[in-house]
């Protein structure tokens, strides 16, 4: 272990080492003097010495080299000066970035070249082999080479910065920033598997911070701005969840939020609200669960009326018929024989669910009277929705729940429904609703028509 008096001599020898090509005796030679007990005071030279080890760090790929200096660098000054550490991380989280998209650029097959299901998975023994038996040579072994071993240190360089900036009220701004561009890594590069281990990391993160509530400098989720920022990085982890098409993450994401609600007992402000029930009207509806699908649209039509201002009457029709069509494809009736262990979960999951949609019910009450088909129809009539939607939309609401035609009702329906497939796209006044289609709902309804004309048949 070297020993310098001053931490200049110590970056300075460091920098010589650095020249002669001895970047492994310089980058120690700088551990040596930030895990040092005489550098226990911040001054502007350790700042300068971190910025210089962290450098050496990226360029070597030696993250756990990183992670212990960082973490003696925030004992050093987050007392004191806490903006220098954020000037250090960010320092790293750039350099790291910087890195891998240079080689990123290197390879022209880029799917080719980050084809790895995880990347903190080390080659298997089978993938080696296979190496040496295909004689793999050229841009392919390349590309693995040179641009995985970049984007595992770059997934590595953000598990690191979100490690260290956990749970402390003056980093958390960096906290969510670093998160986002987490997210948006995964986005970019499809990475599925780092996602949900991402989405569990942050999890983990809020867990602890309930856990120790004595613990210094935790933030205080009563805060507005902690709040905010905590809110916002969960919707961040819905879209992104969303668009990559992990709906069970997703639901996951929505129960965080839902979670994060009821902790501090605060309802977030209506345009993230807007954005939570877009969401829920997609996971509902990839998972079959129509009838939640409709209450979710429900609620999404009236935040939109209420505090969407610039929403044009073309998009409030839009919406409207989608809520509608939305009810009108739930199935009148249950047709499973369930056990009476299925009918007590079934239950549970329609309280988790109504809680989630924001629905007040009592658990007490049955499982199908608590949100059904019959009460959601009257509340649309009730509420003016009915009147909101197109002509069409409403003369396939009256043809199906107050018509008697077992003859001809198929006949009416069908122009109905072909006049609707083509009612659709983009709304310009509500963002957190970019489209909508309700060529969606055709075959839903083609089923619930048929189950109309079986049950007037018999009562012939």
């Amino acid at each position: 272990m070297s020993t310098f008096v001053k931490p200049e001599n110590a970056l300075k020898r460091a920098e010589e080492l650095i020249n002669v090509g001895q970047k492994q005796d310089a980058l120690q030679a700088l551990h040596d003097i930030i895990t040092s007990k005489r550098s226990r005071a911040w001054q502007k030279t350790l700042e300068r010495i971190m910025f210089k080890y962290i450098e050496l760090c990226v360029d070597m790929r030696r993250g756990r080299y990183a992670k212990d200096g960082l973490i003696q660098y925030r004992i050093v000054c987050q007392q004191v000066n806490v903006t220098s550490l954020e000037e250090v991380i960010k320092h790293f989280m750039h350099l790291s970035t910087e890195k891998a998209e240079q080689a990123r650029s290197q390879a022209q097959a880029l799917e080719e070249a980050l084809d790895v299901d995880d990347l903190e998975a080390d080659k298997r023994p089978e993938d080696l082999m296979l190496s040496y038996v295909s004689g793999e040579k050229g841009k392919d072994r390349s590309d693995r080479e040179v641009v995985t071993p970049w984007f595992k240190f770059l997934w590595e360089t953000y598990r690191t910065v979100l490690e260290i900036l956990r749970n402390n009220s003056k980093l958390e701004a960096l906290y969510a920033m670093t998160a986002h561009r987490a997210f948006q890594f995964c986005k970019q590069y499809r990475r599925t598997t780092e996602f949900r281990r991402l989405c569990e990391i942050i999890r983990n993160h809020l867990a602890n911070l309930n856990k120790y509530r004595d613990q210094r400098d935790r933030p205080d989720l009563s805060a507005p701005e902690s709040l905010q920022l905590y809110l916002d990085t969960r919707f961040e982890q819905l879209k992104i969840a969303t668009e990559l098409e992990l709906w069970q993450e997703a639901f996951r994401s929505v129960e965080d939020i839902y979670g994060l609600m009821c902790m501090v007992k605060k309802t977030p402000k209506a345009s993230l609200m807007v954005v939570y029930y877009a969401k829920l009207t997609e996971i509902f509806w990839i998972s079959s669960s129509h009838l939640y699908h409709a209450y979710a649209w429900l609620k999404l039509f009236n935040l939109q009326k209420s505090f969407n201002k610039n929403l044009s009457q073309k998009d409030l029709q839009l919406i409207a018929s989608s809520v509608v069509l939305a009810a009108l494809s739930v199935v009148p009736y249950d047709s499973r024989r369930a056990s009476h262990l299925e009918l007590e979960n079934e239950k549970e999951r329609n309280l988790r669910m109504a809680d989630l949609i924001g629905f007040n019910v009592d658990p007490k009450v049955e499982s199908r009277e608590m949100l059904s088909r019959s009460s959601l129809l009257s509340e649309l009539i009730a509420k003016g929705v009915l009147n909101c939607a197109t002509q069409e939309v409403k003369d396939l609401y009256h043809l199906l729940e107050h018509e008697f035609l077992p003859l001809d009702l198929a006949v009416k329906v069908q122009p109905l429904l072909a006049k609707i497939s083509k009612i659709g796209g983009k709304l310009a006044s509500a963002s957190s609703v970019p489209e909508v289609q309700l060529s969606q709902y055709v075959t839903a309804l083609e089923k619930i028509t048929t189950l109309r004309v079986l049950q007037q048949v018999l009562y012939l």
